[in-house]
């Protein structure tokens, strides 16, 4: 299906719509429930990814989702193929559209790159789905992590390798990992390396936090390389994605990297879908300890509306 529109919207005007399916992610943080709390009473249909083993602090909130509504769909922790037969599942209804709405505040990148790649791949009976893309914003944990690094590579690893005939530029959306970060870039040796860094403004302490445990590596940047964005406004976010690979890709490959807030990652997911030869890369930690302490809803949720098309049908 064909992408043809992106816009922001607040949780007001998704409370008053028609959401025809929700789907959520069993997570250890409070978050995880803070959209299916809102909207559960509006939504009939609810879908709740969950692990084949699931953590103790994820599991206590199980009861909750239970009480909304929600029916358990189980996939794995970083794999991709599992997402695709919940897609096919939502989407196999024959004409009209349907919204439905993906809250992937505590899913890993894989799982919402699954449904961005699922349903451009793919034409379903349906003549319009509109995804409401939902991300709720949390306290940032300020202790930068000390894990190496487990995976490097593509985000949906059969494709986005790179061509070794072509030079690379490299976009970073800065976290509070500096460590793990340089070992990336030291690995890929780009020609040209763009750094953003976020500001949020629900936790301004973690924006400069960012910026002073990466001075090593910005230090090194020209200051045009350096870019500045907000991540609670997804359409800046596409805007300045979108002018850099556009310059970029026309003499290099470029890879993202996007380690900042999940906006920033889901804004190079739907990039990516309008220009495929832009790389998505991430970063998989050892042992990946979650605090669930800084877990809590910080914000509204930022939700962008995603519509696609069948561009088979008349």
């Amino acid at each position: 299906m064909e992408l043809t529109n992106l816009k922001q919207l607040d949780l007001e005007d998704i409370a008053h719509g028609e959401i025809n399916c929700m789907v959520a992610t069993i997570g250890q943080q409070p978050r995880c429930y803070f959209l299916a709390e809102k909207l559960h009473h509006a939504v009939s249909r609810k879908i709740l990814l969950v692990p084949p083993e699931i953590d103790p602090k994820a599991g206590k909130f199980l009861p909750v989702f239970e009480k909304f509504g929600f029916v358990n769909r189980t996939t794995a922790n970083h794999e991709f193929e599992n997402i695709l037969p919940v897609l096919n599942e939502i989407c196999k209804v024959s004409g009209g559209k349907i919204n439905v709405l993906i809250d992937y505040s505590c899913m890993p990148k894989k799982w919402y790159a699954a449904f961005i790649d699922g349903i451009t791949r793919n034409n379903y009976p349906v003549e319009e789905v509109n995804f409401y893309l939902s991300y709720t914003p949390k306290v940032f944990d300020k202790k930068p992590g000390k894990q190496s690094i487990d995976y490097f590579g593509p985000i949906i690893r059969k494709r986005d390798n790179l061509n070794e005939k072509k030079p690379v530029s490299m976009i970073v959306a800065l976290d509070n990992n500096h460590n793990t970060v340089i070992e990336a870039v030291n690995k890929v040796k780009p020609q040209k390396l763009l750094a953003f860094i976020p500001n949020c403004s629900h936790d301004p302490e973690y924006s400069k936090l960012v910026e002073e445990n990466n001075k090593s590596l910005l230090g090194k940047l020209n200051p045009q390389n350096i870019i500045r964005y907000e991540c609670d406004r997804p359409e800046q976010i596409n805007s300045l994605l979108t002018s850099c690979c556009l310059d970029e890709r026309i003499d290099s490959e470029v890879v993202i990297l996007p380690q900042g807030p999940k906006t920033f990652s889901m804004m190079s997911m739907l990039l990516s879908v309008r220009y495929p030869d832009v790389k998505l890369w991430e970063i998989i930690l050892k042992d990946l300890k979650i605090n669930s302490e800084h877990g809590h809803p910080a914000a509204n949720p930022v939700i962008v509306k995603v519509s696609f098309i069948n561009d088979e049908l008349d």
